[in-house]
């Protein structure tokens, strides 16, 4: 797994440029629902939890009119089940993106044409990367897509650099990933300067503690993938969970290489701890990957404090033995892993995540830090069934 990045391509400077359905960018896909991470073998395999939110997905949808109805669908293979990140989309935990669901749009402003999306972060309470299946779930992604996505569309103002607002956050107390509250204020403030300042809008956003967590998946997802562009490079442009296995992919391979899920190591909220937690599960690790969340923990002292018994000795500063480049996108700190830098020394990513009940019944139920080594990375085997991507 030799990796050469090229140390001399042009930077990456990731801008917020619109608000688009999926169908929109797929419109050929009429029955697609988009999961984190490496594909699966089949329905059948589906964790209940991510069973849970496909079933949301195909309700919010029209597929079907009612649970038994899409549970049918999506066993007798109605249903194209295909991972976001081979569309370049990225979503959350347990979340689905399905074709009218809006994404988020970031660009690169030095090559406009490479783009990244991910889904609109949901809140807080009724979300498809929960893996709960509830009644509200429908309203409010009707509202939230169909009311607020469509004023996102209609209002957008000028397209929004991102790099300076996750700077701001950093230095407010965010680790990218398991803190984004500042920013999160940060891009409602601009959201509500577009007009869309009704009262159910505002609170929703500025209740959104995560909100800004979709705006960093996507940005972080067009840094990793544009190394790809770089000449000899054999570098990941795609990582994730789905639950059951976690999984990357090289520049210029076609499969993912897989392993079981690693467990996330951390506490359980009160009344949950006989929850059993999914494995690593999101397309969120790459925001750690490029060196947000579990590499920032030196800014960030509150993730850090709650995560202390869970994180290594070295936290503060083993993200300087696998991140090797430079991003202007986070002020010049050091990012972008280095898969042969982590084989070398052994210490790779701390990969913040929210613990989902694999039943399907009690969503978040803690939170914690998976760890990215040596081992890890050598367990990885090709995706050898057949491919969910169409």
């Amino acid at each position: 797994m030799a990796q050469h990045v090229d140390k001399h391509a042009p930077a990456v400077l990731p801008f917020w440029t619109g608000v688009r359905p999926l169908q929109e960018i797929l419109p050929s896909q009429a029955r697609l629902v988009l999961h984190a991470g490496p594909p699966f073998r089949s329905p059948a395999e589906l964790p209940p939890a991510i069973r849970n939110s496909v079933l949301v997905g195909i309700l919010y949808e029209g597929w079907a009119s009612n649970k038994a109805e899409a549970q049918t669908l999506l066993d007798e293979g109605g249903v194209q089940l295909a991972p976001a990140q081979d569309y370049g989309v990225l979503v959350p935990l347990a979340g689905v993106a399905t074709p009218s669901m809006f994404l988020i749009e970031v660009s690169d402003a030095n090559r406009p044409a490479n783009k990244k999306y991910s889904v609109l972060n949901e809140g807080m309470q009724w979300c498809t990367r929960l893996g709960i299946f509830a009644q509200e779930m429908m309203p409010h992604l009707r509202w939230l897509h169909q009311d607020l996505g469509a004023r996102l569309v209609a209002h957008f103002g000028a397209p929004v650099d991102l790099a300076p607002i996750v700077q701001a956050s950093l230095l407010n107390g965010d680790d990218g990933h398991a803190r984004t509250m500042h920013a999160s204020r940060l891009l409602a403030d601009i959201i509500v300067s577009w007009g869309i300042n009704d009262e159910q809008s505002t609170s929703f956003l500025y209740g959104a503690m995560a909100w800004a967590l979709n705006y960093w998946m996507a940005a972080s997802a067009l840094i990793l993938a544009t190394q790809e562009q770089a000449a000899g490079t054999d570098a990941i442009v795609k990582v994730g969970g789905n639950g059951l296995r976690f999984g990357l992919q090289l520049a210029g391979a076609k499969t993912w290489l897989v392993v079981d899920a690693p467990a996330i190591v951390g506490s359980k909220e009160a009344g949950k701890e006989q929850a059993q937690a999914l494995g690593t599960l999101g397309d969120s690790a790459v925001v750690d990957f490029v060196g947000l969340g579990g590499q920032c923990l030196d800014l960030a002292a509150f993730s850090a404090q709650n995560l202390q018994a869970v994180l290594p000795a070295d936290y503060l500063n083993r993200q300087s033995q696998f991140l090797k480049t430079h991003l202007p996108f986070l002020a010049g700190r050091a990012g972008i892993t280095d898969a042969v830098a982590v084989m070398a020394s052994d210490t790779g990513p701390l990969v913040l995540l929210g613990m989902i009940d694999g039943a399907g019944e009690k969503g978040r139920i803690g939170g914690g830090v998976a760890t990215v080594n040596a081992q890890l990375l050598r367990n990885l085997k090709e995706w050898q069934h057949e491919t969910t991507v169409v």
